[in-house]
């Protein structure tokens, strides 16, 4: 089993109301009779569904809440809801096979008076049992080369996780699949898709597939971002697309053979941008191949292509250091670094015990400084939406400079990167850096990563 989870803003344009008044993201919804609220018609595997809709304060009345298919013809659950009962209003139902124009429904009971903060939709999907096999109708590009990356494992490689979204599957064609059996295939149109960013919770997808789409979508930068942004940690981002020299072989747009080309590609120009869209040290590149199996090499330009004329792409998202290359303004003292009468198993982690009251967890690593200012930056590895009480200081020879407690800090939390500023007054004086637990005993194991020490020019 495996969740795929979609999430909408009230303000979305896949949730509907034909009375509904949408503002700043969400959607405010006044009525006395019928259907107030439906959408966003989504195409759902089969497996156990859960509907959530998420209210504003101060919502109320009385609604009937349904999920059902094919436009409403196919209701597979219901029931009553006061919205004064809370934020969330929930319902699950059994998706026995794909159900295509599937939408949440809220019919009002009298008189209501609701803000809709949000849609969601989780679906713990059965697994298809379905084998590749060399004649699945995929797209026609990728038809070409399909049996080979079968049998080289290809597929087995890079797209064999649960959870895999394939993006413009459907190309000129319109009767092909997703590019494997669990893949789900999205296009034009999709609901929730605004351009640039799909409907899906962070972290969604094991593997995204595009082939020959790309090069259509004018802006690259924002769609990169958020395809990271859906990609698991370990997961693969594949991207194909046709070779400058090898379909185009033209040197500057437009295309001859595509007028809706908007780039050339090149192994460069296509890495560029993935330099330029993803923060360093957050991906690696696994496969880059220049496809050219079957390419005849003896046509002139002026009398077409034949064969694969593409470049293959495969990136993997993985877990972003806490360091930063060191540029002579930064440098990263790691977990192992430190001393701490806690278990050392590994040197790139410490698991901070906070049972422990008022004590001095991790310090070190006793550094010698030029005089200026800095901004030590302590890296942690947390549940989110849960503060620690912890204690973050600056010593110079145990003397404590500069101090963060985040019991009394009300920041995001989200990156796990907490800043310390602190000024050296003299040249060569020693500092140490130190985390302590606060006052109250906790369960929460929070993992310190590192520090990193931030040059911030001279004070």
């Amino acid at each position: 089993m495996s969740v795929l989870k979609w999430r909408f803003s009230g303000g979305s344009a896949a949730v509907l109301s034909a009375g509904g008044k949408k503002q700043g993201g969400s959607m405010h919804i006044a009525g006395t009779a019928g259907c107030v609220l439906h959408g966003p018609y989504l195409e759902l595997p089969p497996g156990r569904c859960t509907a959530r809709i998420l209210l504003g304060p101060d919502s109320r009345g009385l609604v009937k809440m349904e999920i059902s298919a094919a436009k409403g013809t196919k209701v597979l659950a219901d029931r009553m809801v006061d919205l004064a009962a809370g934020p969330v209003m929930e319902l699950s139902a059994d998706i026995p096979e794909y159900l295509i124009d599937c939408e949440v429904r809220l019919f009002a009971r009298g008189r209501i008076d609701a803000d809709i903060v949000g849609v969601e939709i989780d679906v713990d999907r059965i697994m298809p049992t379905e084998k590749l096999h060399a004649d699945r109708p995929v797209g026609f590009e990728t038809r070409k080369s399909y049996a080979e990356k079968i049998r080289s494992g290809f597929f087995d490689t890079y797209m064999s996780g649960p959870n895999v979204m394939e993006i413009g599957y459907k190309g000129y064609e319109g009767a092909t699949v997703p590019i494997v059996p669990q893949a789900i295939g999205v296009d034009v149109g999709y609901p929730g898709y605004e351009g640039a960013t799909f409907p899906f919770e962070d972290g969604s997808f094991d593997a995204i597939y595009s082939s020959h789409c790309f090069e259509h979508i004018g802006d690259w930068l924002g769609v990169l971002r958020d395809w990271y942004r859906l990609l698991k940690v370990g997961g693969f981002l594949v991207i194909v697309v046709p070779h400058q020299l090898l379909f185009e072989r033209k040197r500057h747009l437009p295309s001859p053979i595509n007028p809706d080309h908007k780039r050339f590609y090149t192994p460069m120009s296509l890495l560029a941008e993935i330099e330029a869209a993803f923060e360093e040290n957050s991906y690696r590149i696994r496969h880059l191949v220049e496809n050219d199996a079957g390419f005849d090499y003896s046509i002139m330009p002026y009398q077409g292509t034949d064969g694969c004329y593409e470049i293959e792409l495969v990136v993997e998202k993985i877990e972003k250091p806490f360091w930063h290359p060191d540029d002579g303004s930064v440098r990263a003292y790691p977990a192992g670094d430190f001393r701490t009468s806690l278990s050392k198993d590994n040197p790139w982690e410490l698991t901070l015990d906070l049972t422990r009251k008022h004590e001095c967890l991790v310090f070190g690593p006793y550094i010698g400084l030029g005089a200026s200012d800095y901004v030590a930056e302590f890296h942690f590895e947390w549940d989110q939406g849960v503060v620690p009480d912890l204690v973050m200081d600056v010593a110079m020879f145990a003397e404590r400079i500069a101090v963060v407690e985040l019991r009394w800090e009300k920041r995001d939390l989200s990156s796990g990167k907490i800043e310390v500023p602190f000024t050296n007054p003299r040249n060569g004086e020693i500092f140490e850096f130190r985390i302590f637990s606060g006052a109250n005993e906790s369960p929460l194991k929070p993992k310190f990563k590192g520090l990193v020490l931030r040059y911030a020019g001279r004070g």
